[in-house]
């Protein structure tokens, strides 16, 4: 029996090693052999780069930063992408690459399906007189002379590979001595000019001490444009002004002189101020102007009765004020405001000099946009339940409703699905309307949008806004009718306030927020099901929520943040106080329900980081947490915290996890389990590394971990379940169970966490990205039978496809 058993072991052993032997030694082959082939007599095939050599590398010092950027320009203006190269790399390739067997297997041939395959996934082999290193090392070469390395020069080698037919490239850099700038000066400026530039020689980008470096030239000699032109030289222009460098008088420094070119017109030296502002308002271009009025600084030209727009949306949102200097910014500001207010279709503004004089006459045309959209949107749902049904909405937009620029929004939506056994009385149906309005400014007591503050020198300070605030305000109504179950009402309505204070920072602010859940009508196997499941019929109970809200958002192309701070009951509870009700008082009704009580943090962040040439390393971490308390014991059903999913951890259907530890595998009424799945805090991490495939199509491998948990148990003990009824000490139980898996404990926070990988693929519709994601689970919180870290259940059980719209985060 010993003797069988080590056969056995050894066959094992053996199989575990000539398998992998076998197929390394298959690749080897196809490499070998099918891919260079093709290579034309006197060519060879570019395999990548070896490391790039330093013959005098300078490190650290003052000018470290410097010398970091200058590699990165080097390595991109060197890089080339061999065939197969392992993520975007010109170092690294993977040991077989299939775009260049399909291209060496089909190319040329004359079948639909050879040339389908080709173009595809074929890439042509990258050859050693495509990659030019002459004229690469070139390239470098005036990269380091552009970053202050005068005497650098790059060269390179060939490196011959095993295969005659294969090559690498080593490119070594000789840096020699970095050139400082000596002095700075500027001349032929005139005088206010030169005060101009003297008074903000601390922003200035080049400075005496510092490398020499062209981007900073370039960069210095657009912000001294931007200067003059936002105070008011309107007509001057980057390319009156250029550089003489002497790079012979001091020893490795470079003496650098800024000056105006001669011959320049005189309109570009002096300054122009704003003059008369017209502003013409068109129905249609071909609108005839019939009539004017005088708002201020303002002649409002337009035809009809009546200005179409109220004058004070345009005096909110031109910065532009007569006897002012030109200001570029205000210029660039104005346009960007008067068109977000979305009434216009174009915007002109058209800038006159007056002759003989130093004045400017703005000329602002607008032409509106048509008053009214109409939509109709139409779709077929399938549920995993076994519904399915169309759904459709109908609606239409008015613009400028008040003359004011607001929006108005009304639509009507509905849906019908039908079991797909076809049963008798298995339809079920929704309806409902919405009614939105957006105003294009603040509309709150005490404010006044027109109304400008003071600095504490006593001058006026515009209020700033980076696009004009809205006011939005909306209101809906929707009819639930699942006919096993209930008939079941929504209202709700919100009053926002949404603002930036700059391109990347935008702030939300919800003072008041409604919804009010309850239900007509439900029928005697609602009320069973309810009777036997107290958490049940805690989620489907009627609430009202009243809140407050808050969002800050920041977006930069790198990053994106976004955390929402809410509340909810607080002010009802102290009008309910200050009417006699105790303030710890639980269960306080308002429209015959209940109203929650509690406070609620969400953050959200995402980072992108570039890999190579076109594949990106993007982290993202999702983090939540709620409290209840005064009025409500437990937070509402649909404000509590969820986990898995397309958007979550994609090895995990929704709410297939969590809270915790807790395993639903005892459950008497596992169909409705995701009552328990919701959690009163969560964490959510993933990393993803995109890349492209070809065409329009995309791969991902990503990493996905997180859970939700309680804050408290279920504040059930041992003694409450004695002497209880077999089936209700079985519930109870089944309800301690659940609090005490799915309290968060510091002791089980790594073991709780949920791990998922997996691959996807991205297609770029160009107006939305249609995503499929595999997910495969590597570790699940609850007792799943299997014992260590990696405890997934069987393959078929542990894997989710994910169907979506759009990137996960």
């Amino acid at each position: 029996m010993k003797k069988n058993s080590c056969h056995n072991t050894w066959k094992q052993v053996k199989a575990g090693i000539l398998l992998p032997s076998y197929l390394l030694t298959f690749l080897l082959f196809l490499s070998s052999c099918s891919m260079t082939k093709n290579i034309p007599e006197g060519e060879q095939l570019f395999t990548g780069l070896t490391k790039m050599a330093y013959d005098d590398e300078q490190k650290g010092g003052p000018y470290a930063e410097h010398l970091e950027l200058m590699k990165e320009e080097l390595e991109a203006a060197l890089a080339t992408e061999p065939n197969g190269s392992l993520f975007g790399s010109s170092y690294y390739t993977v040991p077989w690459s299939w775009h260049l067997w399909v291209y060496n297997k089909y190319a040329g041939k004359d079948s639909g399906f050879a040339r389908w395959m080709v173009k595809s996934f074929g890439k042509p082999p990258v050859l050693m007189s495509q990659v030019n290193p002459a004229l690469r090392a070139s390239v470098a070469q005036s990269v380091l002379r552009n970053n202050g390395f005068f005497r650098g020069y790059v060269n390179y080698e060939t490196v011959q590979q095993k295969n005659p037919k294969k090559c690498k490239i080593g490119y070594t850099i000789h840096l020699d001595s970095l050139f400082t700038l000596d002095s700075v000066s500027h001349r032929n400026f005139p005088e206010a000019m030169n005060q101009l530039i003297d008074s903000t020689r601390e922003e200035s980008l080049i400075k005496s001490g510092e490398p020499f470096s062209v981007a900073n030239l370039d960069g210095e000699r657009s912000r001294i444009n931007t200067l003059m032109r936002n105070n008011g030289y309107y007509f001057y222009t980057p390319n009156y002004a250029s550089y003489l460098a002497d790079t012979f008088a001091v020893d490795n420094k470079v003496q650098l002189r800024l000056q105006l070119a001669d011959g320049l017109p005189a309109e570009a030296l002096r300054k122009w101020y704003i003059g008369h502002i017209d502003v013409q308002f068109r129905k249609s271009m071909r609108d005839q102007l019939t009539d004017s009025i005088q708002r201020r600084h303002l002649t409002i030209h337009y035809s009809g009765k009546h200005s179409p727009i109220r004058p004070s949306v345009v005096l909110r949102n031109l910065r532009l004020r007569p006897r002012q200097e030109f200001n570029y910014d205000k210029y660039i500001e104005s346009a960007n405001k008067i068109n977000a207010t979305g009434v216009f279709s174009s915007t002109d503004f058209r800038f006159t000099p007056r002759p003989d004089t130093d004045t400017l006459d703005l000329r602002l045309s607008c032409v509106f946009d048509k008053p009214y959209d109409f939509y109709i949107e139409a779709n077929a749902i399938g549920r995993t339940n076994g519904r399915y049904g169309p759904e459709a909405k109908v609606g239409f937009t008015k613009r400028n409703l008040f003359r004011g620029a607001e929006k108005l929004d009304v639509n009507l939506h509905g849906a019908y699905q039908w079991q797909e056994s076809g049963g008798s009385n298995t339809s079920t149906y929704e309806y409902g309307a919405d009614a939105s309005i957006e105003f294009p400014r603040i509309i709150a007591p005490f404010y006044n949008s027109d109304r400008r503050r003071r600095s504490r020198d006593g001058r006026p300070r515009q209020r700033r806004f980076y696009v004009p605030p809205t006011t939005y305000a909306k209101v809906s109504t929707d009819v639930m009718r699942r006919p096993d179950f209930y008939k079941m009402h929504v209202v709700s309505g919100e009053w926002t306030y949404r603002w930036q204070t700059s391109e990347r920072s935008r702030h939300e602010f919800s003072p008041l927020t409604v919804k009010y859940q309850f239900k007509n009508s439900t029928t005697a196997m609602y009320d069973s099901i309810i009777g036997e499941n107290m958490y049940l019929a805690a989620a489907m109970d009627d609430y009202f929520i009243p809140k407050m809200r808050y969002t800050y958002t920041y977006t930069s192309p790198r990053t994106r943040w976004e955390t929402t701070v809410e509340e909810a009951g607080n002010l009802v509870s102290l009008v309910d106080a200050a009417c006699g009700k105790s303030i710890n008082e639980k269960g306080k009704r308002l429209f015959k329900a209940a109203y929650s009580q509690f406070l609620r943090l969400e953050t959200d962040l995402t980072k992108t980081w570039s890999v190579g040439m076109s594949s990106k390393l993007v982290g993202h971490v999702n983090a939540g947490i709620i409290w209840s308390y005064g009025n409500s014991d437990d937070a509402p059903f649909s404000e509590m915290f969820y986990a898995g999913g397309a958007n979550s951890i994609r090895a995990f259907s929704v709410r297939d996890i969590g809270p915790g530890r807790f395993n639903d595998f005892d459950m008497r009424d596992r169909q409705f389990n995701y009552i328990f799945r919701n959690g009163e805090t969560k964490l959510i991490a993933n990393l993803e590394y995109r890349m492209p495939l070809f065409g329009n199509l995309h791969g991902a491998v990503f990493l996905d971990a997180g859970n939700v948990w309680n804050l408290k148990g279920s504040g059930i003990t041992d003694d409450d379940i004695k002497g209880m009824e077999p089936e209700d000490a079985l519930t109870m139980m089944i309800i301690k169970e659940w609090g005490d898996q799915s309290k968060f404990e510091a002791r089980h926070f790594l073991n709780d966490l949920a791990l998922g990988t997996g691959i996807g693929l991205r297609y770029d519709l160009g107006f939305l990205v249609v995503r499929v994601d595999w997910g495969y689970a590597l570790h699940c919180p609850q007792d799943t039978g299997k014992s260590g870290y990696f405890n997934a259940p069987r393959f078929r059980h542990a894997q989710t496809l994910n169907f979506a719209i759009g990137y996960p985060f």
